[in-house]
């Protein structure tokens, strides 16, 4: 009877089992896992394999210009005025570039070399338009990494200031330097100041080619004009001088002492 009763207990745990496996099929549950396991698997390692080629990507390297670019706080474009003095300051934005490659700079203007303050400067000497390309390069004489091309658009006006020397007889030659095919070679266009390759500083009064006063620190005024040059009448002493001056020698023929002169170039 005992023996009889504990293989009933028996047999009811199985049954009991049973009925719980068959609530809850851990077989099947494990199954469906074992064949998830692979996908995840797969994904987490896709995923991580990915990450390197995305740093990659992203990474830059010095003026390669994701990171580093040639900028400025000037205008641009930026304005200017023909025979008068313009400045442009740039610099670049990440890296410090180590040299500059500038390229379209109009007549008068120049690059100071300078990269850590690098500028445009001068007077540029004949209007118009003008695109100016600025490359920083990441060591000194334009080598290693670069940047982008930075554009500058720069408008030249025309002068408005009238001069003697704006006629068919004249034309402009680089860095602002001007020829007159009768009064020479100078710096400065317009009244006031300029610099005569013969004569050195000279100080004119006049906007007509036909006559104007010229102001010499030796010889004091001076009048002459296109169709009087080389005559200079010199008011000092109501006499006329002849010009025979060249580069190297500052030479007039002075008719009222019937004799040559040859004061200082200053």
């Amino acid at each position: 009877m005992w023996l009889q009763l504990i293989k009933i207990q028996s047999r009811a745990h199985w049954l009991m089992l049973l009925v719980l496996a068959s609530r809850y099929p851990i077989s099947i549950v494990s199954h469906t896992a074992g064949s998830l396991l692979p996908s995840l698997y797969s994904k987490v390692w896709t995923f991580k394999a990915s990450i390197p080629a995305l740093a990659g990507s992203l990474s830059v390297h010095a003026l390669s210009g994701a990171t580093t670019y040639v900028t400025s706080t000037g205008s641009n474009p930026a304005s200017a005025s023909e025979g008068e003095s313009f400045s442009f300051a740039f610099y670049t934005s990440g890296y410090k570039a180590f040299s500059y490659k500038v390229d379209g700079l109009p007549a008068g203007l120049s690059y100071n070399g300078d990269v850590n303050g690098p500028i445009i400067s001068g007077t540029p000497s004949a209007a118009g338009s003008y695109e100016v390309l600025i490359t920083g390069y990441r060591f000194a004489g334009l080598s290693g990494n670069q940047t982008p091309a930075y554009s500058l658009s720069l408008n030249v006006g025309a002068s408005s200031a009238t001069s003697p020397w704006n006629d068919s007889n004249t034309q402009s030659l680089d860095a602002g330097w001007t020829r007159s095919s009768w009064f020479g070679d100078f710096y400065g266009k317009n009244q006031g100041w300029l610099y005569h390759l013969n004569h050195g500083w000279l100080y004119l009064q006049g906007t007509a080619d036909s006559g104007f006063w010229i102001h010499d620190e030796s010889l004091g005024w001076l009048y002459t004009g296109k169709s009087i040059y080389p005559f200079l009448y010199r008011n000092s002493n109501s006499s006329w001088l002849y010009d025979q001056s060249s580069s190297s020698e500052r030479k007039f023929w002075d008719y009222a002492s019937n004799q040559a002169i040859t004061p200082a170039k200053k």
